[in-house]
């Protein structure tokens, strides 16, 4: 049941509206896009958004840190996604503490500031950079993934000191680079030892709990062949003849069918909330001469996996090892198995933690409907959830337009969002 401090606070959400929209428009106007792979951030709009967010957090009382991040610095492990060459330098981290009153509970919000690339500029209906209000939107990149939800969070500690409330617990609030890239801005904060009892982070959810991810990582199989002269007929492979790469990949692509199938059907890659694991080739090149028999082909590949699977790369290996041991010619040169990208661990939190039920509770009070759910997609929670052992849940707006042209947020629901971010503060971590 709401207590008369929490319905005056949100007596002064729903007054203040304009103000949340602004913070999020300025926000959306700092141009912070992940730079793409081998590439460094190049200008000025990533040190003047932190300083921003430094400057917004001093003024609430929160001690900052602030730091760039050597990658190649990061401990690496399985799952952790750490790249060591990534150049992340000019993305500064900025990390703020407010300690509490009477040792309350611990609350870390967490939430990253980089955003896709926009595209094309002219594909827009509106400046992506700009933060246009539109009726009842607000257009721009990041305006669901997730500077909405930054936006949201900020509003909320400004609206919570506004109305003199105390908190019992220490609040932690991480403003990091890279989740789109890498994810190395979050695990940064992990090493460097921030914690709680427990996070939030507000990605776009359509407002719903997250409560579950699944792992990812990219890889490639080199099929290989022997050229020959296409219009030639070749002997067998044992006498010298030509073999074609392109026809014996078709063989792995089919196995990795196979394997979907499988994975879709076993017991132990059903979970509540994710669908089973999954391998999907997304790319081939081979071939070098339309009259040459192909000697190799590359079938570039991405996987996503539920958080019990134990080394799916190990699953893929056996698959592979099988086809080449049935085909001839791949028992003698067996297909190479490579891993591409920086393997990310999956990551689930119990629906039986405290903040889960907490924030449910919320949710229910406001009239909203209450939904636990997963995703296939990473985020920021996998660090805090494996790596720090924090109970991490995300509640966030609609993401339906998330790294899309016209990308928006619904302004009921950005100050909705707001509403229960201040709520869970409260509840969470205490206060008189």
């Amino acid at each position: 049941m709401l207590s008369q401090k929490e319905k005056q606070l949100l007596r002064s959400i729903e007054s203040r509206k304009q103000r949340i929209v602004e913070k999020l428009q300025t926000l959306i106007r700092y141009p912070t896009t992940t730079p793409g792979l081998g590439c460094r951030a190049e200008g000025r709009a990533y040190r003047n958004y932190q300083r921003d967010i430094q400057k917004t957090l001093e003024a609430l009382d929160f001690a900052v840190d602030s730091w760039e991040i050597d990658a190649s610095k990061l401990e690496t492990f399985w799952g952790s996604g750490a790249d060591p060459d990534r150049d992340l330098g000019n993305m500064p981290v900025v990390v703020g503490r407010k300690e509490g009153r009477k040792g309350g509970r611990s609350l870390l919000l967490n939430g990253h500031y980089d955003v896709v690339p926009p595209g094309e500029p002219g594909a827009w209906s509106y400046d992506p950079f700009q933060g246009d209000r539109v009726e009842n939107r607000i257009y721009g990149r990041g305006a669901s993934d997730m500077k909405g939800g930054i936006a949201a969070m900020l509003s909320a500690l400004e609206l919570i000191d506004e109305a003199g409330v105390e908190l019992d617990g220490e609040l932690i609030f991480e403003s990091v680079p890279d989740e789109e890239g890498s994810t190395m801005g979050t695990l940064a904060c992990c090493q460097k030892g921030y914690r709680a009892d427990a996070a939030l982070i507000p990605e776009p959810t359509d407002m719903k709990i997250q409560l579950a991810l699944r792992g990812g990582v990219s890889g490639k199989i080199t099929v290989f062949g022997r050229a020959g002269h296409a219009d030639r007929t070749q002997p067998h492979f044992s006498e010298g003849g030509a073999v074609n790469a392109i026809t014996k990949s078709m063989k792995i692509v089919q196995a990795l069918e196979e394997l979907n199938e499988e994975w879709r059907l076993r017991p132990d890659k059903r979970h509540k909330y994710l669908d089973p694991d999954i391998v999907v080739p997304t790319l081939i090149h081979g071939g070098e001469w339309f009259v040459m028999y192909p000697e190799k082909v590359e079938i570039d590949f991405t996987t996503d996996f539920i958080p019990g699977t134990a080394d799916l790369w190990k699953e893929l290996q056996a698959k592979i090892h099988a086809v080449a041991c049935s085909d001839p010619w791949m028992k003698t040169r067996p297909p190479k198995l490579e891993q591409t990208d920086a393997l990310l661990y999956g990551a689930e939190v119990d629906e039986g933690e405290p903040i889960v039920s907490t924030a449910a509770e919320i949710m229910e009070e406001l009239g909203g409907p209450v939904e636990l759910i997963g995703s296939g997609g990473l985020t920021d929670a996998v660090h805090l959830v494996n790596y720090s052992k924090v109970p991490t849940i995300s509640i966030g707006p609609c993401g339906s337009t998330a790294h899309m042209n016209d990308e928006y947020v619904e302004i009921e629901e950005l100050v909705h969002l707001t509403k229960i971010i201040s709520l869970l503060i409260l509840r969470w971590c205490g206060y008189s």
